[in-house]
């Protein structure tokens, strides 16, 4: 197909096989949410891109998958500091650690999971809440030493993600006759130096909320 839903990045410069992974994972997250794909098709997809050790593997499963564009009338979102004049927090107030493991990878059907103390073993984080409830609670886990991305499903559930006061975040998930909100008490203001939590995905009749405890 001419088409193709993410085309393939150059190979070399900041174009690494890490950067198309976490493109790929985007792709097909979209393309999850416009009703292209599946749940089933999703999953197999976002496990053999996980596994991949090739741009090759990547690139296969996004090669059928036509282009997303967004409608004419429909703004991209731009994140505003929650609060006008304020410093963000200090990154040494953060427990922060180099994370480069696989990304963590969190399954809830029908049901509860809670991850709480020193869990976070990645610089990536992949949660998939079906009819359940998922809480991310980063406030006692080391944090990578900048970008820590969070790829959100949730499916007539919800997930929750709770940060530490000052840890700033920006919001990409897409609600489909769901929500997906930052409270106003998190900081939204990214130094890309220190530690912030990216957030993307869908809220299929659900919820994806960051809050501060």
């Amino acid at each position: 197909m001419n088409d193709r839903w993410n085309s393939a990045p150059s190979r070399g410069g900041i174009d690494d096989i890490e950067s198309e992974r976490e493109r790929a994972l985007d792709s097909i997250t979209t393309a999850f949410s416009h009703g292209v794909i599946s749940i089933e098709d999703y999953e197999r997809r976002a496990g053999a891109i996980q596994n991949a050790k090739a741009y090759a593997d990547i690139d296969a499963q996004i090669l059928d998958l036509p282009r997303a564009e967004l409608p004419r009338d429909q703004p991209r979102r731009r994140s505003s500091p929650s609060r006008r004049g304020a410093e963000p927090r200090p990154a040494d107030d953060f427990l922060v650690e180099s994370r480069s493991g696989s990304p963590d990878f969190s399954l809830c059907v029908m049901g509860d999971r809670k991850m709480v103390g020193d869990w976070l073993n990645s610089d990536q984080a992949i949660t998939f809440t079906l009819m359940g409830s998922t809480t991310l609670d980063l406030r006692d886990t080391a944090l990578p030493p900048g970008r820590l991305k969070i790829d959100a499903i949730a499916i007539m559930g919800e997930v929750r993600i709770i940060v530490p006061h000052g840890l700033p975040v920006r919001m990409s998930a897409f609600p489909f006759m769901g929500e997906a909100n930052v409270q106003a008490s998190v900081e939204r203001r990214v130094d890309r130096n220190r530690p912030w939590v990216d957030v993307s995905g869908i809220a299929l009749m659900g919820s994806i909320t960051v809050k501060t405890a």
